[in-house]
């Protein structure tokens, strides 16, 4: 029996279909843009060294073409450079220990300055890289990881023996109460 493919890969926020989509869009682009480089580059320095009148004759639109070939490759480029911040920003969500991450604290992580890091934010969540979060446009943005239930994205909320207070784990570690500071477990009881 054949499994189907799913769009939820257990342990991450990325969705598997729309990752696939921009890795196939990026390999595409990039090899067809080598391909009309290639293509073209021959065409300009054969017309350019005189070894064919057609080709010399043709010199403009050969330089014509390779601008769009080139401009194919580069965003190929981008694509892959996207791919990569999107794995990027799901290992920085998956050690997010209370499941909300504002966007100056991930742009702290990741070195970048927080309007860009909402900018790639918008455009991730905008085309569905991201999955089981979401994205809060507050005052103050910020992205909320839900999780699925007994995945290692998951959430929990934990009361405080001490205290009775509620504070949000991800499931299977340890923090503090947000209100008394006392340790507190989210394993499982046996």
């Amino acid at each position: 029996m054949k499994k189907s493919i799913s769009n939820i890969s257990s342990g991450t926020y990325l969705s598997n279909i729309a990752m696939g989509r921009l890795t196939t869009k990026k390999n595409i682009q990039m090899v067809l843009g080598v391909i009309f480089i290639f293509v073209f580059l021959v065409g300009i320095i054969d017309g350019l060294m005189g070894k064919n009148d057609t080709l010399r004759e043709g010199l403009v639109t050969y330089i014509v073409f390779l601008i769009p070939s080139t401009l194919l490759f580069l965003q190929g480029l981008k694509n892959g450079k996207r791919a990569k911040v999107a794995r990027q920003y799901n290992s920085k969500f998956m050690f997010d220990a209370d499941g909300m991450i504002t966007i100056h604290e991930l742009a702290r992580q990741v070195g970048k300055s927080p309007d860009m890091v909402l900018s790639e934010l918008e455009w991730f969540f905008g085309k569905g890289i991201f999955q089981d979060c979401r994205l809060q446009l507050e005052k103050t943005p910020y992205v909320v990881l839900s999780g699925r239930e007994g995945s290692k994205t998951s959430f929990v909320d934990i009361v405080c023996e001490k205290c009775n207070g509620v504070t949000r784990l991800r499931v299977g570690t340890y923090g503090k109460c947000e209100y008394c500071g006392n340790g507190i477990s989210s394993m499982r009881k046996k």
